[in-house]
């Protein structure tokens, strides 16, 4: 997930809506850029289209994140006063605005406790450690993780268990070798190389 801490709310939504299915270090080169020639809602708002989409190219599905951002920047300044909401409801009215984009903007950008799931929060929750191993949709893993986590940890929860299910508990071929968990992880452990 990319990291959007200490930014505006204007910046951390738009770069969190550019991260959905992009890699962190694509989302990052192309949000810096968009946001140097963008930096607010108006300016982004003027920004034709086809200027957007030419920054975004990298991204997948680029024309319909520059549709989406672009039209959140003008919603932004004609319903919002130029001021990104800061609740759920109001987030999720966004076009390219799911509970996970909304909950990391709220958590990162309002410090407000709220818990972004996904996909390695998912899998990892759901299917690797177990835990909810029924559950269809993320929103069941953020309802266990709110249940079960203190309030302060809700934020942190998707940053932790995204950095290691990137680095250790992969998708494919997970590190259980060198995972720190092992001893406490029901997932059938194997070596790396069995993988």
């Amino acid at each position: 997930m990319a990291k959007v801490k200490r930014r505006s709310p204007f910046h951390a939504l738009i770069t969190t809506m550019l991260s959905v299915r992009s890699r962190d270090g694509v989302t990052h080169r192309v949000a810096a850029r968009l946001l140097k020639e963008a930096p607010t809602p108006e300016d982004l708002c003027r920004m034709p289209l086809k200027e957007v989409e030419k920054i975004l190219r990298p991204l997948g599905f680029y024309r319909q994140k520059a549709r989406n951002i672009k039209e959140a920047a003008c919603r932004i300044i004609s319903e919002y006063s130029g001021q990104v909401p800061d609740t759920l409801e109001e987030l999720l009215k966004f076009r390219g605005v799911g509970r996970k984009v909304a909950n990391i903007v709220l958590y990162n950008a309002f410090g407000k406790p709220a818990v972004g799931v996904d996909t390695h929060v998912f899998r990892i929750v759901k299917d690797r450690w177990g835990l909810l191993p029924d559950a269809k949709e993320p929103e069941e893993v953020e309802r266990f993780l709110m249940e079960n986590l203190p309030k302060n940890m809700w934020g942190k929860a998707n940053r932790y268990i995204v950095a290691f299910g990137q680095a250790i508990c992969k998708p494919v071929r997970p590190q259980c070798d060198t995972c720190p968990l092992r001893k406490e992880c029901p997932y059938p452990h194997r070596s790396s190389d069995q993988i």
